[in-house]
């Protein structure tokens, strides 16, 4: 398989990401997306995701191994001291397979796995748990993080309608967000990046950035449209001959990049209760991305300060946009 994209154009992209942060902030007010101490939130997504096809190693579409999963996804967002947060999400899943009975990566033939009969197969996935650490850059609120998931659970790893990696994953980086009521009020702009490592199985590695951006602007006084995109930039992982001596398990392996761009609604219904739904698909990737379509659908809703903080009560704050990520079932 091929590498990621090369440095140069990683550097443009982070450097776009700076500019826009830094040119938004320097004509209105911001704050960093952490719940203040003893506050937060619960978030329960619906995700139905739809895998047509993946893209090769050159970038092409394919119509190999195709799936259709149904995800719920429990996440509670919550302020364990002044400006630190904490995130705990875990995902549920349910896949079927929908492809071929057989069909070719690059020159090996793939048959479904154990789990690729047709039929629905439910398990959870794996725990994600993140903290982060607001500061200021001037004018400019971010948030560095570090972040780890495993399972919970032994799961099938062979085929396509599988829960997952079983992996272990750890991701570093920072989010980063400011209001533009300057311009236009109510309206922002977020963004995250991340560098993820996986935990190497029989010395395979993979390693790569993602970064993910976000508008919203609001059309009425509670209901606010959304832009997201989001890139997966693969920087280390095995190629089609270092997988084929073990082509069975080679699904686990897989180190794809990818482009997914998408947007939706998120309404303000009562308090602190938000509703939100969001399309998201992918418009391009390579070394096996999935070419998927995911519809989510959730509900946010305010944790309030009666629950205290480490360290003390709960200070009031003005609470940011509803979390409303798209977590992919597999890759």
């Amino acid at each position: 398989m091929t590498r990621g994209p090369a440095h140069p154009r990683l550097a443009a992209i982070f450097g776009l990401l700076a500019a826009l942060l830094l040119c938004s902030a320097a004509v209105v007010s911001a704050q960093a997306s952490i719940p203040d101490r003893g506050e937060g939130t619960v978030t329960l997504t619906y995700e139905n995701y739809v895998v047509s096809g993946h893209f090769d190693v050159q970038g092409r579409e394919n119509t190999n191994g195709g799936t259709r999963s149904h995800a719920i996804v429990t996440e509670v967002d919550y302020g364990v001291a002044a400006h630190l947060g904490l995130i705990v999400s875990l995902p549920f899943i349910a896949s079927k397979y929908t492809g071929p009975p057989s069909y070719f990566v690059g020159p090996y033939q793939t048959f479904p796995g154990p789990l690729d009969d047709g039929n629905y197969h439910a398990a959870a996935q794996d725990v994600r748990v993140e903290i982060r650490r607001r500061w200021w850059a001037g004018p400019v609120p971010f948030a560095p993080f570090v972040g780890v998931s495993f399972p919970t659970h032994d799961y099938e790893t062979i085929g396509e309608a599988v829960p997952g990696r079983h992996r272990r994953d750890v991701q570093v980086g920072a989010n980063a967000g400011v209001d533009l009521d300057r311009v236009v009020p109510g309206a922002y702009v977020q963004g995250r990046y991340a560098y993820g490592a996986m935990e190497r199985i029989d010395n395979l590695p993979f390693t790569r950035s993602n970064i993910d951006l976000e508008g919203g602007v609001p059309a009425t006084s509670r209901l606010v449209l959304r832009a997201l995109g989001s890139w997966q930039i693969r920087h280390s992982g095995p190629s089609l001959d270092q997988l084929a001596p073990d082509w069975l398990h080679h699904d686990r392996f897989i180190a794809p990049s990818y482009v997914s761009v998408g947007g939706g609604a998120s309404v303000s219904i009562a308090g602190s209760t938000d509703v939100f739904a969001l399309l998201v698909a992918t418009a391009a990737g390579s070394n096996g991305a999935h070419r998927q379509r995911t519809v989510a659908i959730g509900v946010s809703v305010g944790v309030g300060s009666h629950l205290k903080g480490l360290g003390g009560s709960a200070a009031s704050g003005r609470r940011g946009p509803a979390r409303a990520s798209v977590t992919a079932p597999f890759r």
